[in-house]
């Protein structure tokens, strides 16, 4: 083998270069390492991969003598920056020296780092996502509890003024049906002197005045009839229901504004319907806010269809259809929410669908909307047959 010899205080120093290029070769060095030994001269003693041949010189600095290994940072000249790590190696005129390029060597620590900053954003941004969904669907509780604190307040309010207002009605009524009765007995005493007095009973002028007494007296008992008819308490138990009665009854309170706007009613109630039973009031009250929804949403001159059926689950259909302005998806998603309203500057409280929705809920059934803008709208009620089954049946399945 190459054998290379320095002279070391008067002694010869020598260095199998075979040996060290074995031994050097089966370092692990990473960062585009390179291990070599070189004289204090700068003379290579063994092979570089990239710092020149054997008895080549150096193309970097000597490092400056230390008893101890040292690392430091330089540049190639390539103008790279390496970490160059040296030692000397005792009694010899050698140097032991590790070049690495810093950038190579770096790479897995910048990777690394990468990773973790990578992590820690998808982490930190996992985490407000998830607080972000926390609080929106608390906040979303919270906002239609509220909604539903106040909707039932002002269903507890409605239904206070429903009740007053039956008493109201009854107090009313019965003021108004006695002297109705002595101006209808009255007139009918008069009318019958009239027709056995020859004086009077061939003047159709007298007698006509009189009719006309008695029909008014008529027309005002069937007020007080209807409104003692719908004012009454809706707490009351399930019972039989005409329907086409109930109708007329509740387009009765629309009658003068129907004959006014020109509005055209249609009614078909399918023969040999079954007796619906349920609640006479709440039914009236579901019937006159979709009746009235109707009115207010068609023009002067427009039309109202409303339509009774029989359906297979043995439950009836009540379908209310309009040629009005219609509705957005948007809005029919959130009609029978509380205190929407598309008429907000036209008095509309929101309301009013909303607790339609509700009392067809405690009859058991259900009521579903489809519309079209400019084209109209079409409310329909599902009603259990036999409502006080039906309650009865809920009833368990809650307890249950």
């Amino acid at each position: 083998p190459f054998i290379m010899t320095e002279w070391v205080r008067g002694e010869r120093t020598s260095l199998e270069a075979n040996f060290f290029d074995t031994l050097l070769s089966d370092l692990e060095l990473g960062g585009n390492g390179d291990a070599f030994i070189i004289n204090t001269d700068g003379v290579l003693q063994t092979s570089s991969r990239m710092h020149g041949d054997v008895l080549g010189t150096i193309n970097l600095e000597v490092p400056k003598y230390s008893e101890s290994t040292q690392v430091y940072e330089s540049r190639n000249p390539d103008g790279r920056s390496v970490l160059i790590g040296y030692a000397y190696i005792p009694e010899t005129p050698f140097i032991l020296m590790i070049v690495k390029q810093k950038d190579v060597l770096m790479e897995p620590w910048r990777a690394t780092r990468r990773q973790l900053i990578l992590f820690l954003a998808l982490s930190i941004s996992a985490i407000l996502v998830v607080i972000l969904a926390v609080t929106t669907n608390l906040v979303n509780n919270i906002y239609w509890a509220d909604l539903r604190w106040v909707a039932t307040l002002h269903q507890v309010e409605y239904t206070n003024k429903m009740i007053s207002l039956g008493r109201l009605g009854a107090g009313v009524a019965h003021e108004i049906n006695n002297p109705l009765a002595i101006i209808n007995e009255k007139a009918g005493l008069i009318k019958d002197l009239f027709v056995y007095t020859d004086r009077y009973v061939d003047d159709p002028k007298l007698m006509g005045l009189v009719d006309s007494i008695l029909t008014s007296v008529k027309r005002c008992s069937d007020v007080t009839r209807r409104l003692l008819n719908f004012a009454r308490e809706t707490d009351g138990d399930a019972q039989p229901v005409d329907l086409g009665k109930t109708l007329a009854e509740v387009l009765e309170f629309m009658g003068k504004e129907e004959e006014y706007r020109s509005i055209t009613v249609t009614i078909d109630i399918e023969e040999n319907l079954p007796t619906l039973v349920t609640n006479h009031g709440k039914l009236q009250q579901i019937l006159l806010n979709l009746i009235n929804n109707a009115f207010a949403a068609i023009d002067d001159g427009g039309l109202i269809d409303i339509t009774v059926r029989k359906t297979a689950d043995d439950t009836i259909t009540i379908q209310v259809e309009d040629d009005g302005c219609g509705m957005s998806e948007y809005e029919m998603k959130r009609v029978f929410e509380p205190f929407y309203t598309t008429r907000s500057g036209q008095g509309g409280t929101g309301l009013g669908l909303s607790i339609t929705y509700s009392l067809a809920r405690e009859l058991g059934g259900d009521i579903e909307v489809d519309s079209e803008p400019g084209v109209g709208t079409r409310f329909r009620v599902r009603l259990p047959r036999d409502g006080a089954r039906a309650k009865g049946s809920s009833d368990e399945s809650a307890a249950g």
